[in-house]
């Protein structure tokens, strides 16, 4: 579907910041001690301990809809994951568009991996948010982030004002932590046509963009002026990019390299983003090191990671963690965990292919439901189950 959306790319991830730290005094504390951390690591590579670790991120993708567009498919979301994990792999397509004089600090692969986790979905009356965080209170009519320490949160709804989206730099409150993304420009029309989006911005860019503010990446002009976005390698600009250029621009006296707004953190339109610099790649990984801001992240216990459980499940079960699916993979049984909350008993839970095609249905009738799959065709599934006004997709690997 198109829709008349933003005419311009609009990041309101430094208004929010403002505000966090006129509200949290301590926030710039904590801000200038991840800043200080990363520049050690930066500076002293024997520091380092994760030079060739993947970073596995688990995502839940908590969905706000007021229509039925707005409650955008499981296809949607997924084409979002695949286009962040090109991205920050340097596997997209377009990546070959860099231009030479970037192609030797091009990052390539950050080894950041991102896995669909769980989504949520939820109907409100709401129209459209803004970026007082409400989305992210179930007590505002939102909803609350699934473990933010140790998993990254994604909220789509509408926004107001023409933002695209907006982050919470490391360092903010964990009740509050992840990113906020327009559902018209969450995934990607290349990978999945027939989903809601708005022209420009209808690539997964978005996604690439504010994640990359969650991964403590600055816009690339410094906020100011050829300012200053912490990244040696990323020639300083006079401002942001708008739309879609090309061939050499220079400002700030970049004459031998001109801007790099191709850049991931520029605010080029979704077809003319292609590249994150290894400084940024460095930068963002220190995060994940020993006493980093993200480290708690490589501790999550999410939906893919089977070394939570133990033979003697359920009594391992962490009860803090959504109906989660066991074993997964799985050859012909699967268990569902729904213990943690009574309301799903006698509800209904549907198993669908990743066409989206329903091919199973069943009613919740035990804290743990077991399901034949044997008969299933090999391959990916997503689990849904409904609840109120509230909808959970799990996703399982049949082998």
């Amino acid at each position: 579907e198109n829709n008349t959306g933003p005419v311009a790319r609009k990041c309101a991830s430094y208004e929010v910041l403002e505000q966090q730290l006129a509200n949290d005094p301590n926030l710039r504390v904590r801000m200038d001690e991840i800043e200080s951390f990363t520049k050690r690591f930066e500076r002293n590579p024997a520091m380092q301990r994760l030079v060739n670790g993947v970073m596995e991120v688990p995502v839940v993708v908590n969905v706000l809809y007021n229509t039925a567009a707005e409650n955008i498919s499981q296809a949607q979301i997924q084409s979002q994951i695949d286009v962040l994990n090109e991205d920050y792999a340097g596997t997209n397509s377009d990546i070959s568009a860099v231009p030479s004089i970037f192609t030797g600090v091009k990052a390539g692969n950050t080894q950041i991996h991102f896995t669909l986790d769980a989504v949520v979905r939820k109907s409100t009356t709401k129209s459209s948010w803004n970026t007082n965080d409400a989305m992210k209170k179930s007590k505002r009519g939102g909803i609350d982030p699934t473990s933010p320490t140790t998993k990254l949160n994604m909220w789509v709804c509408t926004m107001g004002g023409g933002i695209l989206g907006y982050a919470q730099f490391p360092g903010g409150s964990p009740a509050t932590d992840g990113v906020v993304i327009l559902n018209q420009a969450f995934g990607s029309r290349a990978k999945y046509s027939g989903g809601y989006y708005t022209p420009a911005y209808d690539l997964g860019r978005t996604a690439s963009h504010e994640v990359g503010h969650w991964l403590n990446l600055k816009h690339i002009w410094g906020e100011t002026f050829c300012g200053d976005d912490g990244v040696d390698d990323t020639p300083k600009q006079s401002s942001y990019t708008p739309g879609c250029p090309s061939g050499v621009r220079v400002s700030c006296s970049n004459n031998s390299n001109g801007d790099m707004y191709m850049n991931y953190m520029d605010f080029t339109d979704d077809a003319c983003m292609n590249m994150f610099s290894n400084g940024q790649k460095q930068r963002a990984r220190v995060l994940f090191e020993t006493g980093g801001a993200r480290n708690s992240i490589l501790t999550s216990k999410g939906l893919n990671d089977p070394s939570i459980y133990a033979a003697a499940l359920p009594d391992f079960y962490p009860k803090w963690l959504n109906a989660q699916v066991y074993p997964n993979p799985a050859n012909s049984l699967i268990n569902i965990y729904f213990d943690y909350d009574q309301r799903w008993m006698g509800k209904e839970l549907f198993i669908s292919d990743m066409m989206g095609r329903q091919v199973m249905k069943k009613i919740i009738n035990s804290k743990i439901q077991q399901i034949d799959i044997s008969k299933l065709q090999p391959g990916i599934y997503f689990l849904k189950a409904i609840k109120d006004d509230e909808s959970l997709v799990q996703k399982f690997i049949k082998l």
